[in-house]
């Protein structure tokens, strides 16, 4: 790690997706965060009427839907009538078999991934990231531009930086299983605090469009080039 630190000194500027990550560099005063940016900004939206929660990513334990299943068990015996739609592939198997044995299967289902996320996003009411960890977390902010709020793990790194706890969306104690069923209960018996965290998660989240993230590069970029004048 120290040889890694010596040559990153070496370089001008050391570049990395969120404030969170940024403090584990210390040593380095040759850094500067610039997140991700959008993938996409839906012209549609959620009204976050319907009764159903959606979560998104690869089907491999850094997701964490393991966890997820387990605090949907908590929130499918207070609200029967919500399901959760995990868009996704890769390890089905060993989830399949966890909510069989939780008996919660006509709650909880395991879709393959889709080419429009965005309008699954739209036909949602509340997203849920459980990651143990992450690089930076862009499904959040794909659900937040469809005007949908999240409630997401407090994980390394990225929700922190993206997700105005209280206002946007709400961020939960990280791998946290009883305080992720209760925050998405939450919002299940709060109808207008989350329609209006959906609205302000899709104004949030334009920070994060494409030509603000550019501009941001271009910024770095020109401050770079007339240090060499």
């Amino acid at each position: 790690m120290s040889k890694l630190i010596k040559e990153l000194k070496k370089i001008d500027t050391f570049v990395v997706l969120s404030h969170e990550d940024k403090l584990k560099w210390r040593e380095l005063e040759n850094i500067t965060v610039i997140h991700n940016p959008l993938s996409f900004f839906s012209e549609k939206t959620s009204d976050c009427n319907a009764k159903q929660v959606i979560a998104v990513g690869r089907y491999v334990p850094q997701k964490g839907f393991d966890i997820l299943i387990n605090a949907w068990n908590i929130v499918s015996q207070k609200h029967p009538e919500w399901i959760l739609r995990i868009y996704g592939d890769g390890m089905r198997k060993e989830l399949e078999e966890q909510i069989y044995s939780l008996r919660i299967s006509n709650s909880c289902f395991l879709e393959h991934s889709v080419s429009n996320i965005a309008d699954k996003y739209c036909e949602s009411s509340i997203f849920v990231l459980s990651s143990r960890y992450e690089g930076f977390g862009m499904v959040i902010t794909e659900a937040m531009a469809c005007g949908v709020p999240a409630v997401s793990f407090a994980c390394p790194c990225g929700p922190k930086d993206i997700i105005k706890n209280g206002i946007d969306g709400l961020l939960v104690e990280n791998g946290n299983i009883q305080e992720l069923a209760d925050k998405i209960c939450y919002l299940i018996e709060h109808e207008d605090v989350r329609k209006e965290m959906g609205k302000q998660a899709r104004i949030n989240v334009e920070r994060f469009k494409i030509e603000n993230i550019a501009m941001k590069w271009k910024e770095l970029f020109d401050s770079l080039l007339d240090s060499k004048k």
